[in-house]
């Protein structure tokens, strides 16, 4: 993710974050906020993308301009982590009657990641059983292929001998 994404993501975490406290201040309920709140963590989830890609771009070797683009997702990763320590004291204490609500909201996000890292491992798996399988069936046709070779050498050898012995009979050794 480029700078400037990077930047955007978190400009927009930001506001988020200010007009859930401004909203919480004003005295309107969690619901009305529904979307700064979905707005933080969509940023907040575009920001933690490119920290994961900068790492898997690094241990790739695959790195373009490596050090302005880990820099600004890592200081945006910080401030993000800032950001969320402000709207979860917002949502816990400044909403009186939802005290549990970033808890549940959070517990729900993790479970809702989890079946997507689990659907995803699913079918990385399924993909890996079907290239063994493909593998496993290739080697049992070069395993069959060399058998059959190996039982037409046989009676090859085995007929060629048979013939010399017919031939030694048959002859008799008059040549």
């Amino acid at each position: 993710m480029d700078p400037i994404t990077i930047g955007a993501a978190f400009a927009i975490a930001k506001a988020a974050v200010a007009g859930v406290k401004e909203a919480i201040a004003l005295g309107h309920e969690i619901q009305d906020c529904y979307k700064d709140i979905s707005a933080f963590f969509t940023a907040q989830g575009e920001i933690q993308a490119a920290v994961v890609q900068h790492e898997h771009d690094k241990k790739l070797g695959k790195q373009k301009d490596a050090t302005a683009e880990a820099l600004d997702a890592m200081f945006a990763s910080r401030q993000m982590f800032k950001l969320e320590v402000e709207l979860r004291e917002a949502l816990i204490y400044g909403s009186g009657n939802e005290s549990g609500l970033y808890e549940e909201m959070c517990q729900r996000r993790d479970a809702i990641i989890q079946e997507r890292r689990d659907a995803i491992e699913e079918e990385a798996r399924l993909e890996r059983m079907r290239l063994r399988e493909i593998e496993r069936k290739k080697e049992q046709r070069i395993q069959s292929i060399q058998e059959w070779l190996a039982v037409v050498f046989g009676v090859s050898i085995s007929s060629f001998i048979m013939y010399a012995v017919w031939w030694m009979f048959k002859n008799g050794g008059k040549d």
